[in-house]
């Protein structure tokens, strides 16, 4: 019988930098709607043993705890709950991710069946960073990747140019590109242009990754 773990991520960026901190852990990210997520933690399919996935996954748990701000979490295992506290020093600064030159910018993969990856880009998108969009946009190869311009205050004809074009090709390879519009700058532009009719364009990051989701079929699981 395979055991999980599912942690309460009260946000959709925090489910994703709790995935990202999961790396090499079997998590894939469970949507319950609105803006409430769990990210599920496969505990078998290892050679350490049944107890080290369980500590392993548990210490990068309280790892990103101490990151995230969130004082209080539920983690629930098989039919039993535990809240886990944030300690209480001053919280630990956040990691540095490898970034794109010039733009802010990382791509998350997220297992779940074929793959959704998430490129978020924080800073303005003109002609000195729309190079740089394009190498994290083809950088990726999921069926189904979210662009999440929530955190960009700019975006010239430029970088439209570079995300209409990015989202041509990958329709071409029978994959899609969803873009988080997320504030009124960027869904400006996308309205005048009238992009907005012709990209798979969501409001906000947890209606994005729920389409995603609903687009990528599951893994069954082993009987």
């Amino acid at each position: 019988m395979t055991e999980s773990l599912l942690i309460e991520a009260p946000s959709a960026p925090l489910a994703l930098t709790l995935i990202e901190r999961l790396d090499g852990c079997h998590a894939e990210l469970v949507p319950l709607g609105g803006e409430r997520f769990q990210v599920r933690v496969e505990l078998d399919g290892r050679n350490q043993g049944p107890l080290r996935p369980l500590l392993d996954s548990l210490d990068r748990i309280e790892g990103w705890l101490e990151t995230s701000g969130v004082d209080l979490i539920e983690i629930h295992l098989n039919d039993c709950s535990y809240k886990l506290e944030r300690g209480n020093g001053a919280p630990l600064l956040p990691r540095t991710d490898s970034e794109l030159q010039g733009l802010l910018s990382k791509v998350r993969s997220i297992p779940i069946g074929a793959g959704v990856q998430v490129v978020s880009v924080e800073g303005e998108l003109d002609l000195h960073t729309s190079s740089q969009l394009e190498e994290a946009l083809t950088s990726t190869d999921s069926r189904q990747v979210v662009l999440d311009l929530t955190e960009t205050p700019f975006m010239d004809s430029t970088a439209l140019a570079v995300i209409v074009d990015v989202a041509k090709r990958m329709g071409v390879q029978g994959r899609k590109l969803l873009l988080v519009a997320g504030n009124p700058a960027v869904t400006r532009v996308l309205e005048i242009t009238g992009f907005d009719r012709t990209l798979a364009v969501c409001s906000s990051l947890p209606e994005a990754l729920e389409a995603s989701v609903d687009g990528v079929p599951r893994k069954t699981s082993d009987a």
